[in-house]
């Protein structure tokens, strides 16, 4: 039986560091936050009525969120701490090269591969050049994975379980309340670094991980999952002179 091989040899383009957010660890973003640089703050959230992938994705969305109410429904909701690299990474030095390569997050060691477990690597959805895929390392095949990136992966889905409800603890003490609807879009907020310190300090102090507010909501623009939501007791928010981005899928 064949067994297609995925290599990848990095060139240093530098392009997977450039234009976008990168999902953090909490231990990584206190890390983050003490080099100088800023977080992000990505929430969404989803409800099991209107759930409509299969039972295995539920159960893996259900580990990494934490359920709160919002108006008269409960619903789950996921928060993802990202470093700010809508530019360009601020570890990236003038060469393209990693200035924190040793201590770098595990999303960036995982890299190309994928973290969830239900998204397969495909090289043409990615932003490398077509010929990193010509030649390096072995990734994985049709039936091994590199054992070094197995346990890289295994420990950053642990961290997205164990680091859940302390990101929404984070979320509650800086006021952020409003998530978009999974799969539909992500609202992003996008903190001053002194803010989320603050927090850290506050979260530090209190030890609030335990606790969560009632009075978050969903922002959605399509008229139709509006109305769904509606039905169904969620809170919608008003949109008005909203504090993040709203950014759809």
């Amino acid at each position: 039986m064949e067994n297609n091989a995925i290599r990848f040899g990095c060139n240093g383009c530098g392009v997977c560091c450039k234009g976008r957010l990168i999902p953090l660890t909490l231990y990584e973003t206190r890390q983050w936050l003490k080099r100088g640089h800023e977080v992000a703050i990505l929430l969404e959230a989803f409800d099991e009525l209107n759930w409509s992938s299969n039972e295995q994705e539920l159960a893996h969305a259900k580990g990494r969120a934490v359920e709160v109410i919002c108006g008269d429904a409960s619903i789950h909701v996921i928060a993802v701490f990202a470093g700010n690299a809508l530019n360009s990474c601020q570890n990236l030095d003038a060469n393209n090269l990693c200035g924190i390569y040793d201590e770098r997050p595990l999303v960036c060691r995982i890299y190309p591969a994928e973290i969830n477990p239900f998204i397969t690597l495909d090289p043409a959805s990615k932003i490398c050049p077509p010929e990193v895929w010509d030649d390096g390392e072995v990734l994985f095949t049709d039936r091994i994975i590199d054992p070094i990136l197995e346990n890289q992966i295994e420990r950053s889905r642990k961290a997205d379980r164990e680091d859940a409800r302390a990101k929404i603890a984070l979320c509650e003490i800086l006021g952020l309340n409003v998530a978009a609807w999974k799969g539909n879009a992500l609202t992003v907020y996008l903190l001053d670094r002194e803010q989320l310190l603050d927090a850290f300090a506050v979260y530090d102090t209190l030890l609030r991980a335990s606790q969560v507010r009632t009075d978050w909501k969903v922002r959605v623009d399509t008229p139709v999952l509006r109305q769904k939501l509606k039905q169904f007791g969620v809170e919608l928010d008003g949109q008005e002179g909203a504090d993040y981005v709203f950014h759809p899928l």
